[in-house]
């Protein structure tokens, strides 16, 4: 009997999974589709001149899709229940990309509708953004929800679940490269069209597994009460208190013991650990935009499109990493007792994106060189026209291989990783604060790039990373890059190594993991 429950369990638990990757994978196939065409939107004839800076309104657009995740990661903590959040989120989402398409056909008119286009766009790249904020920080975690929480190897399942999910994710941003950019390029109404109906069918799909599969939600989460937690620990300083061994962040928060359940004051302490942790994603999100800023000869289809099927290498590996890592290299590594904690591979990661720019900054000495001996071509991008080394496109594959598998270690890991150690009753919030780091990597990206142009200038007289790459040393800038990731990894291994791990069950934190000694303190 018992046996046939479990068997049925896990048919459950295995549908909804295919149903939430399948929900994600169309969610994606729409944002990249939007994502991968933008520049050539933007700077089409349908644009008035100011915003023919497409760079600048890609970083601008993600940056606030993301930034907004951490209000729908809230809406469904404190609010409305997460399947509603991405239903909800969904819906706008829908209505933000029919804007697209009527934007679109205006575009195309003749002569075009500028005065209606340029507001559609806008007004349904917004609807967009505000529509990725509510899904991107609910969907994977309502999906992990599905598995029960007093599973014997419920880590192990997380973790193939966030694996699978990431895949579904990177098969979507392929599709949409190499179908929907393609489909773009020579038909734009027709590009959007199916990028309404992705989206469309992404909320079908998720609606689907609410007859009878999904659990039920568990209805709103508190997670105003950690904030109100801080409020009494702030209201409290000036009081005498115990000195508390862990230190004068810890000392400060045990004052709101004197209101507040311990389990509340827990968490906030909880939140301030993981804050410290995701500040150290900002630069890694801010090498992730920049890794792709090269010039390289198209190798076929149409003209313009090969900086986005260059994005396939990146996908690629991804796709074949993902298996490769989760079936042999993990396993491997626990048989022979050096199974790495989940900031360690993380921390992998991010060593990898560091690799991963100095090999971008050696292919752009190699193509610079190139177009300085003579050796290039006039190539057409949108309405602009660049000299473009004539050199084969997949000397950036070592570059884009190290990036993939850095994705694989640190963004997958990092789901997980939110998962499993954010307080029960603010995931969904702890998740969006995870990927607000993404927008914040974006927006930091623009003006980091500012700043070294400026100090370029002040020293040479010569901007080193200018929009016309030829006419900069853009090698310079992503060794700086890689210098300050370096940086930045360094400090992110010294907080893990002080980082206690969490184990929480039912809304309680049931014991404090020391993952040097291997044994849990409980907490009663």
């Amino acid at each position: 009997m018992a046996g046939q429950q479990n068997d049925a369990r896990f048919s459950r638990v295995f549908k909804t999974s295919i149903i939430i990757g399948l929900s994600e994978l169309c969610e994606r196939v729409a944002y990249y589709g939007i994502v991968s065409n933008m520049a050539l939107f933007t700077t089409s004839h349908c644009f008035p001149r100011p915003y023919n800076q497409p760079s600048m309104f890609i970083y601008i657009f993600t940056g606030f899709a993301y930034v907004l995740t951490m209000v729908g990661g809230w809406l469904a903590d404190a609010v409305i229940s997460r399947f509603w959040t991405i239903l909800g989120s969904l819906a706008v989402y829908f209505v933000g990309t029919m804007f697209l398409v009527v934007s679109s056909f205006y575009c195309g008119e003749s002569p075009p509708e500028v005065h209606l286009s340029v507001p559609l766009y806008i007004t349904g790249l917004c609807l967009v953004a505000v529509g990725t904020g509510g899904s991107k920080s609910n969907l994977g975690l309502y999906g992990a929800k599905q598995f029960p929480e007093h599973s014997e190897n419920l880590d192990q399942q997380l973790n193939t679940f966030f694996h699978w999910y990431y895949w579904c994710i990177n098969v979507g941003a392929a599709i949409s490269v190499l179908g929907v950019a393609y489909l773009q390029e020579i038909h734009p109404l027709g590009g959007y069209v199916v990028i309404c109906a992705a989206v469309l069918l992404s909320g079908l799909v998720f609606i689907v597994g609410k007859c009878g599969w999904y659990e039920p939600d568990e209805g709103q989460e508190q997670v105003l009460s950690i904030v109100r937690g801080i409020v009494s620990a702030s209201r409290r300083a000036s009081r005498p208190v115990h000195r508390a061994p862990g230190g004068c962040l810890e000392r400060w928060l045990d004052r709101a013991n004197e209101s507040r359940a311990r389990e509340e004051v827990d968490d906030v302490k909880q939140l301030f650990s993981l804050l410290w942790i995701f500040l150290c994603f900002i630069l890694y999100f801010t090498l992730n935009s920049q890794s792709q800023r090269l010039r390289l000869p198209t190798f076929g289809g149409t003209e313009g499109t090969d900086g986005v099927f260059l994005n396939v290498f990146n996908e690629a590996t991804i796709l074949l990493t993902i298996p490769i890592m989760h079936w042999l290299v993990y396993p491997w590594m626990a048989r022979v007792g050096r199974e790495l904690t989940s900031l360690e591979r993380i921390g992998i990661g991010m060593i990898l994106s560091v690799a991963s720019m100095i090999a971008a900054a050696l292919v752009e000495v190699y193509r610079r060189e190139q177009v300085l001996n003579g050796n290039f071509f006039i190539q057409q991008i949108s309405n602009h026209k660049i000299h473009a080394a004539d050199m084969t496109v997949f000397v950036q594959v070592p570059q884009f291989l190290l990036s993939g598998m850095s994705e694989v270690m640190t963004l997958i890991t990092g789901q997980y990783f939110v998962y499993t150690q954010a307080p029960m009753r603010a995931k969904g919030t702890v998740m969006g604060l995870l990927l607000l780091m993404w927008g914040l990597g974006n927006y930091f990206s623009l003006g980091l790039s500012a700043l070294f142009n400026a100090i370029s200038y002040k020293m040479t007289g010569k901007q080193w990373f200018p929009l016309e790459l030829n006419d900069g040393r853009a090698e310079w800038f992503f060794l700086f890059l890689a210098i300050f990731m370096l940086l930045n990894a360094v400090f992110f291994l010294f907080l893990a190594q002080r980082y206690k791990y969490k184990t929480y069950r039912s809304y309680r934190l049931l014991a404090d993991v020391n993952v040097n000694a291997g044994t849990p303190n409980v907490i009663t």
